[in-house]
């Protein structure tokens, strides 16, 4: 399958493909990157598309804002610069080529499951981690942003696989860990990291939550005297965690923002 079929070309499944990608890369010990053999210079290039596509996509979902015609055009000219990076650097066909391929590789780059189960064993990796309930899970959080007035914003956390339904934690895990931070939309470094020092890690028992960022200022210049503060924008990360067993939390997943009103 060519990699212009595996990688989105619409701009809402784009936004989630390079986020995922982004934040499973460097997850491992070997990070997953190393296992693909892709250089240093791929991770930072396939990082750099991220990197151009949160600003963009923050004022692409300002509709009342800073949303143009001209945005929605940028974003698409960078899913197809990653399309054509991805097809002259043979990013696709290196992961196709890894040793042992799991099924986790397999659904983060939207390739076939069958490449990751042997002749005569489907299912088994899926059956043995849900026997197993002592072990790290390699499931991500799927999270849904749904901003609301005063600067409130409704979260809901679904498992990578339901995708949806009624926010729901990971079988096994008690807790949904996120980090996040608010900013105004022009701050040209947004955190692409959950290693970035400047975001604040708290953690609910429920799937679903209100998240209040009113009071959230720590990261927002003082504005001159007159100035018409820009929009301010959410950033956040998430992971399923485990209160008792924190060595077996999930990994995070990849940075997702929203517009506040």
């Amino acid at each position: 399958m060519p990699d212009r079929s595996i990688i989105p070309r619409d701009i809402k499944g784009f936004n989630l493909y390079i986020r995922q990608t982004c934040a499973y890369l460097i997850l491992g010990t070997p990070a997953n990157s190393v296992r693909y053999n892709w250089s240093s210079t791929q991770v930072s290039d396939w990082q750099g598309f991220l990197t151009d596509w949160i600003p963009l996509y923050l004022l692409y979902e300002d509709k009342k804002g800073g949303y143009t015609t001209n945005t929605k055009n940028d974003l698409l000219a960078i899913i197809d610069n990653a399309i054509l990076y991805a097809q002259t650097n043979k990013l696709i066909e290196l992961i196709k080529a890894t040793a042992v391929l799991t099924s986790k590789d397999c659904s983060t780059w939207h390739l076939s499951a069958k490449l990751a189960l042997p002749a005569g064993a489907k299912h088994q990796l899926i059956e043995t981690t849900k026997a197993n309930k002592t072990e790290p899970t390699t499931e991500g959080v799927y999270p849904k942003l749904k901003p609301k007035t005063g600067g409130m914003v409704r979260i809901e956390a679904f498992t990578e696989a339901a995708q949806g339904g009624r926010p729901r934690k990971l079988d096994g895990f008690d807790l949904l860990e996120y980090a996040y931070a608010v900013f105004y939309s022009d701050t040209d470094n947004l955190p692409v990291s959950i290693n970035d020092s400047r975001l604040t890690k708290r953690h609910s028992s429920k799937a679903g939550f209100v998240l209040p960022t009113a009071g959230i200022i720590n990261n927002l210049p003082v504005l001159e005297t007159g100035t018409v503060a820009p929009a301010k924008v959410l950033v956040i990360f998430f992971r399923w965690a485990k209160s008792k067993y924190p060595t077996l939390n999930g990994p995070w997943c990849g940075v997702f923002t929203t517009v506040l009103l």
